[in-house]
């Protein structure tokens, strides 16, 4: 059987917007049937803000003001006998919701206002608000009594709703940050030479201004700079196992470049060796064209080096090692002179580039070493950025 995908999906969204424009479109009346009663309320307030006068609209805006705040208080009265601490916020957005609709009602004319009853929310609201906030905050404080990661961050939630309510609700600021802090894997960035070659000073230095701040996340922190205070969760290990640095090589190629090029005129002749002329018996003349040939002799010199090993992620909490990827990276030092002899109007571009440029000095192995360590950095964070993911579990604390 095939399937013709794309017409299967440009279907789909034609039937999307077909009932997005239905819904859009459809009349107060069409909405209060089909139980839409905030939709509906929203309908009729608009056109009787513009037509006073509608009596349908009105019959609408009464039907479904009266059914949608029916269902409200009545939820709102079976959880309040229900009486568990958690329906507390629940009953705060329903009483929000009866406050909205109202608010809506509040814009028409006078002569219809006089029509709906109206209702002073705020003492339910503060009440409620009030216990929703405190059932909020006694959560946040039994989630961080739990002492795990994962509870740490329901704690975080739950206090950040607490905020939601009120800013300054029982120094809610402080556990906010307790809870971020409990709640967040405290991962140490590692550096071990394990190549049995000495590295220089500034090397472990270099590695080390890697800017994984820029990784950071709500729950995964990087230090590069261990902590004597912080319990780490993980150690992302930069094992270098290989240093390698070549010697300074000097290599010669001598190689030969030729092009046609015009050198002055020249007499155009006969058969008979005689210049020819024009219509007007003038000679005729035309562009000498040689050949001209030069030998370059190019100088290469150049050093490598290269350092390679591994990004290990330790799970410390388990002791085990989650993954390893490899790592390395190569500094080249390269360096072109040259000299020639023949022609100078053979020489290439890239030839000219090179002719009357001396040798220079080669770099030390040490500065060769720390710019593979920048080299390091780039590819550490690269790779620490790509698996992100496998710090952000909270399982086995």
């Amino acid at each position: 059987m095939v399937t013709n995908y794309p017409v299967m999906i440009r279907n789909l969204c034609i039937l999307i917007l077909s009932t997005t424009l239905l819904t859009g479109c459809a009349s107060s009346e069409k909405l209060l049937q089909r139980g839409q009663y905030d939709k509906a309320i929203e309908k009729s307030v608009k056109k009787l803000r513009k037509k006073p006068s509608n009596d349908k609209e009105l019959y609408v805006l009464k039907e479904a003001y009266s059914k949608a705040n029916g269902f409200d208080l009545d939820q709102i009265a079976f959880l309040e006998k229900e009486d568990r601490s958690d329906n507390y916020l629940e009953i705060y957005n329903l009483y929000q919701r009866l406050a909205r609709r109202q608010d809506r009602v509040k814009t028409l004319p006078s002569q219809l206002l006089n029509q709906f009853e109206i209702v002073n929310y705020d003492d339910e609201l503060i009440a409620s608000k009030e216990q929703a906030a405190e059932v909020s905050y006694q959560n946040g404080l039994d989630y961080l009594a739990r002492g795990d990661r994962e509870s740490a961050r329901m704690a975080y939630y739950e206090f950040e709703r607490v905020r939601s309510f009120y800013t300054d609700y029982k120094k809610v600021d402080a556990k906010i940050q307790e809870a971020l802090f409990l709640g967040t894997n405290q991962v140490l960035y590692v550096i071990e030479n394990n190549s049995e070659v000495l590295l220089p000073e500034r090397f472990d230095e270099e590695l080390r201004k890697i800017a994984l701040a820029d990784l950071n996340s709500q729950w995964i922190r990087y230090s590069v700079h261990e902590d004597e205070d912080i319990e780490y969760d993980y150690f992302i290990i930069l094992d270098i196992k290989e240093i390698a640095v070549s010697a300074e090589r000097i290599d010669r190629e001598t190689y030969s470049e030729s092009v046609e090029i015009q050198d002055g005129m020249k007499y155009v002749l006969d058969e008979r060796g005689n210049v020819k002329k024009d219509s007007l018996g003038n000679d005729i003349r035309e562009p000498n064209m040689v050949t001209v040939t030069a030998e370059i002799t190019q100088t290469r010199q150049w050093k490598e080096g290269t350092v390679a090993g591994s990004i290990d992620y330790l799970d410390l909490r388990t002791d085990q090692l989650v993954k390893t990827e490899n790592i390395a990276v190569t500094t080249l030092f390269e360096h072109f002179s040259g000299t020639y002899s023949g022609d100078e109007r053979a020489l290439s571009e890239d030839s000219k580039e090179i002719i009357g440029v001396g040798m220079v000095e080669f770099p030390p192995t040490e500065i060769m070493l720390l710019d593979a360590a920048d080299l390091l950095k780039e590819k550490s964070k690269d790779i620490i950025y790509r698996n992100k993911g496998l710090l952000s579990s909270t399982e086995n604390q």
